[in-house]
């Protein structure tokens, strides 16, 4: 039974902070944004989470799993922080934003307040949006990396993931806008965006259900050749240059070298500063140094959140991240092909980027554990919802 208490003002607010946001981006050539997009937000999803607490109390079994397992997991390292840490709040929020998501994704779960139709017009619109940024910052030469909100490796996460999630919802016109999401993503010179795509690519279109398949298997070569490209393209840009991706593990192997295995399991203490040569091997990155003292970085500074979160959680709290966020998927009726293709998603950004600890993704693991199912489109039989079974001739033939 669908919970539509607070759905629309849940959806407006989401929806019109982004498009908003998005009109701004788009009216700040050269530049992601005039206002500090990120930071609003923030405060935008942790507003949504905190109306339908507001509208609908009531948290459901699973929530319960992300808000006491991921509450305690906080408390016990904000107690360690606190009481043996001289780092600065921002920088301990910083490394430990995922689970702060986690505990707020608790009170979405299985909620139903987002509409999948209200969801397809969104997403395509987005859509449109990011291509009027990107397809004129590219033309016009005012960057060969575009964002509409931040830096595109976080943004285009998003932007993937919404479309995913509103394919059932699309209808006809499907195929015409993943091409617009496919050609964003292209030519935003993002390489785990790239990734990304093939992630969403493979589930959605590659069935043995669907008698054109051997066409989308064609189309894998041709998305997977797309990706090559691009791959290829930065290569070239970078010529010469060692590739910052393996300077971050050297640093990470360096710090990590005389830890026990018991630190690989459970991670450093809360908030353990880098050595200070490899910060000072690092000093190109000075913006991700500590907020309070200049001389100081902490593990933000290696960028791969896989990097990140062994160095702060270790094996256990990253496999306790991914366990929570499966609960939550699957106790929302997210189908197991879905929750594998967004989990995917998102795993390719941590190559990369802040992957859990990014808004984006938490925006949309929101909106994946609150949408509404109960009335799936009706699709042919030979193509069936993402994720589902094919529906009965007879269903369609009464459509």
């Amino acid at each position: 039974m669908a919970d539509h208490s607070g759905a629309s003002g849940s959806e407006k607010l989401l929806y019109g902070a982004l498009l908003l946001l998005a009109v701004v981006g788009i009216a700040s050539p050269g530049r992601f944004s005039s206002v500090p997009a990120g930071s609003l937000l923030e405060l935008t999803f942790l507003g949504t989470a905190g109306l339908l607490v507001l509208r609908s109390p009531r948290v459901r079994p699973a929530g319960w799993a992300l808000l006491l397992v991921g509450g305690f997991y906080v408390f016990l390292k904000t107690l360690l922080w606190a009481v043996y840490s001289d780092a600065a709040l921002p920088d301990f929020l910083q490394a430990y934003k995922a689970f702060f998501y986690l505990v707020a994704l608790g009170f979405l779960v299985g909620k139903q307040v987002f509409d999948g139709p209200r969801l397809a017009q969104f997403s395509t619109l987005l859509i449109g949006a990011f291509l009027v940024k990107y397809g004129y910052s590219v033309a016009l030469g005012l960057a060969d990396r575009p964002g509409i909100y931040i830096e595109n490796n976080f943004e285009l996460i998003m932007l993937m993931g919404l479309f995913y999630l509103s394919w059932p919802w699309l209808g006809a016109r499907r195929n015409l806008v993943f091409l617009a999401l496919a050609f964003i993503v292209l030519i935003s010179g993002s390489r785990s965006a790239a990734l990304g795509l093939i992630c969403i690519y493979l589930p959605l279109f590659v069935r043995t259900s669907n008698r054109t398949w051997p066409l989308h298997v064609a189309g894998a070569g041709a998305v997977g050749y797309a990706v090559f490209w691009l791959f290829s393209s930065r290569a070239q840009q970078d010529a010469g240059a060692r590739l910052d991706r393996l300077v971050f593990m050297d640093t990470f192997r360096y710090e990590v070298r005389d830890w026990p295995i018991w630190e690989f399991l459970t991670g450093s203490f809360p908030l353990t500063p880098l050595s200070p040569g490899s910060c000072g091997s690092l000093r190109f990155y000075e913006a991700l140094f500590s907020s309070s003292d200049p001389g100081v970085c902490y593990s933000v500074i290696l960028h791969s959140y896989f990097l990140r979160a062994f160095f702060d959680h270790g094996v256990l709290g990253l496999a306790l991240l991914y366990v929570l966020v499966w609960i939550g998927l699957r106790r929302s009726g997210v189908p197991l092909r879905d929750t594998l293709a967004l989990l995917a998603l998102i795993s390719v950004s941590g190559l990369s980027v802040s992957a859990f600890n990014n808004v984006f993704v938490a925006i949309t693991l929101g909106v994946a554990m609150a949408l509404d199912r109960s009335a799936a489109p009706v699709e042919p039989a030979t193509d069936p919802p993402v994720g589902g079974r094919p529906f009965p001739r007879s269903a369609v033939r009464a459509r």
